[in-house]
């Protein structure tokens, strides 16, 4: 007895278990254990050895993802990895069983499904499921799979209808759209109250960037004192000022949806008064936003309470390393190549000398420009032809919008909307380059090219740099040649005044084979 108890079990089949829920916000895996409790106890029901269990917890069999093949194509595909391990897995002969919950569960694309088909015909494996929804015996299996996919596929596709039009009524009606509660609020009976903890801490926050304050001394004390994101993770700038930016806390109620192809819209479509109440009004709000604009967008200018730093130096960002092509930092009397990686670059150069030679340069050319003007002036017709261009570029955006709204809205189909996107995209960004390029020249500056040169002294630093920066693109930095020596000894018998000449002489040669100037043309 004992040897037919060993055959039996030599000769049981390998089987493999795939099991797969879509929906699993808290992460508690109870559906998927419960169903791999069904497909063990299924197994072992016919003598399957349960080689392999392969779990997708709170992964949709339903919604693709743009991605970028090896060869370069960007197709459309639903995204699970552990079934194409579990297909790998067969198709090299590893089990000669895959069981399953049930069809849907397994498969609800057509293309998983043609691809688990084709791995059975090259593995030779059986496919099976507890509720015997799944079977690919005989064509008539096959047959009957691919009519329940395609109904399965119709099934989710129209419960993402119906759930995007439900998300955007939840918008108008200006209601919480549920999810991960943000930082200041709590959820109570599916509405957003401001939480009597957290509250208090984003208006202080609101508070303290208007006095001043950066965001890196806030979250330095919120993590200090213990404080975390609702992610349950100490703070960063990134996280602090995503909450500052939050529309939710002036109680509005923003409405970007799922586009077709899978990302979420990069603007929002709609803005509503939020049915939750208010943490701070909308003045504050927007006064926070502008000074964290300010600070990202003009950080060389110094006002009062932005925190932004100050420009010192005129040439800075201008003067970078030939060898890596960074920005050198000016940092004591050098300005110097500071690379993160350990044993990177770190190529320095006099600051003092470089300063005197890039504003020698600057000042000869802009000279030049005075002696020789050449401005390009803006016609009646080309103001003409980009206040055109830019009402044209406005109707079609608003064309965009009108369409996307009739798709959300199922006036038209996917094929339409799809179709009719590409022609309105394309001809936008065919207006925006022709905009582009009848943009009159350094039409952002408002200085003077011809008197640069007699304004030059006396002008602060920013200003300085945005001058150098209109003729200037960058001066880069070389090695020290090998063939000079990098320190000039005093001779014997030489005068202090004979060897500060030798000296500099020496120094300007040098300096002469390491900058080299990128002029704009």
């Amino acid at each position: 007895m004992g040897h037919n108890e060993q055959k039996q079990s030599t000769d049981a089949l390998q089987a493999v278990v795939y099991v797969r829920i879509s929906d699993d916000p808290e992460g508690s895996e109870r559906g998927v254990d419960r169903q791999e409790a069904d497909c063990r106890a299924y197994a072992e029901a016919h003598g399957w050895e349960v080689a392999a269990v392969f779990r997708e917890n709170d992964t949709s069999a339903f919604k693709q993802r743009t991605i970028t093949l090896p060869s370069g194509e960007r197709v459309r595909r639903v995204i699970r990895p552990q079934f194409r391990t579990m297909l790998k897995h067969l198709t090299d002969g590893h089990a000669q069983v895959m069981v399953a919950y049930d069809l849907d569960r397994a498969v609800r694309d057509p293309r998983d499904l043609e691809d688990l088909i084709d791995a059975k015909v090259l593995g030779g494996f059986t496919v099976r499921s507890v509720t015997g929804s799944l079977r690919l015996d005989t064509d008539s299996d096959v047959a009957m799979a691919r009519v329940l996919v395609a109904m399965a596929n119709k099934s989710s596709a129209d419960t993402a209808r119906r759930v995007a039009r439900a998300a955007k009524q939840q918008a108008i009606e200006g209601a919480w759209h549920g999810g991960r509660v943000p930082f200041g609020y709590r959820a109570e009976a599916g509405a957003l109250v401001i939480d009597p903890v957290t509250g208090p801490l984003v208006v202080e926050a609101y508070q303290r960037v208007l006095a001043g304050e950066s965001l890196y001394r806030i979250r330095k004390d919120w993590n200090a004192q213990g404080i975390l994101t609702t992610h349950g993770c100490a703070w960063s700038d990134r996280t602090l000022k995503m909450v500052l930016y939050n529309p939710s806390n002036k109680g509005v109620r923003e409405y970007r949806p799922v586009m077709p192809d899978g990302s979420r819209a990069k603007t929002s479509k709609m803005q509503v008064q939020a049915a939750w109440p208010a943490i701070v009004d909308e003045d504050t709000w927007q006064q926070v936003s502008d000074v964290l604009d300010a600070r990202k967008k003009a950080r060389n200018f110094h006002q009062p309470g932005t925190g932004a730093a100050v420009r010192m130096y005129p040439f800075s960002g201008l003067i970078r390393c030939s060898l890596c092509g960074t920005s050198m930092i000016h940092r004591g009397g050098v300005y110097q190549c500071l690379q993160p990686t350990p044993g990177g670059c770190t190529r320095s150069i006099r600051s003092a000398e470089m300063a005197k030679l890039v504003e020698e340069a600057v000042l000869a050319t802009f000279e030049q420009i005075t002696l020789h003007p050449k401005v390009r002036r803006t016609s009646g017709s080309d103001l003409a032809a980009r206040v055109g261009l830019a009402a044209t570029l406005d109707q079609d955006r608003e064309r965009l919008a009108r369409l996307d709204d009739d798709y959300y809205d199922g006036l038209i189909d996917k094929a339409m909307w799809v179709r009719q996107r590409a022609r309105i995209a394309e001809r936008i960004e065919a207006t925006r380059r022709e905009y582009t390029a009848t943009a009159p020249e350094h039409s952002g500056l408002n200085i003077d090219v011809s008197t640069v040169a007699a304004e030059w002294e006396g002008r602060t630093p920013m200003w300085q740099y945005q001058a150098a920066s209109l003729i200037l693109q960058a001066v880069l930095v070389h090695a020290h040649p090998a063939d000079m020596m990098t320190a000039v000894p005093k001779r014997r018998n030489e005068s202090t005044e004979a060897f500060h000449v030798r000296r500099d002489a020496h120094r300007a040669a040098v300096l002469a084979r390491r900058v080299e100037f990128v002029w704009r043309a």
